[in-house]
């Protein structure tokens, strides 16, 4: 998910990653460059605008930079005290 809450889908036998708003709106079609096998997505970089896609037939790391960054994983949270 990005900050605004749209969400990144990668479609395994199309060769797409979706962005679908909070409402289920698409918003983006990103198409592989390489492969049909887009098997997942990660937000990351400087701003954390760029969106990592596994093309799994390739074995390549696609990157998309997209306007809006993806929301803190929770795993990147600071901790509670």
């Amino acid at each position: 998910m990005d900050a605004e809450d749209n969400l990144a889908i990668a479609h395994a036998a199309l060769g797409t990653v979706w962005l679908f708003s909070r409402v289920g709106e698409p918003l983006y079609r990103i198409r592989s460059c390489e492969g049909l096998a887009t098997t997942n997505v990660a937000y990351g970089g400087p701003d954390n605008r760029n969106l990592y896609i596994t093309e799994s037939e390739s074995g390549c790391v696609l990157i998309a930079k997209l306007p809006t960054p993806g929301r803190g994983m929770y795993s990147h949270a600071s901790p509670v005290r």
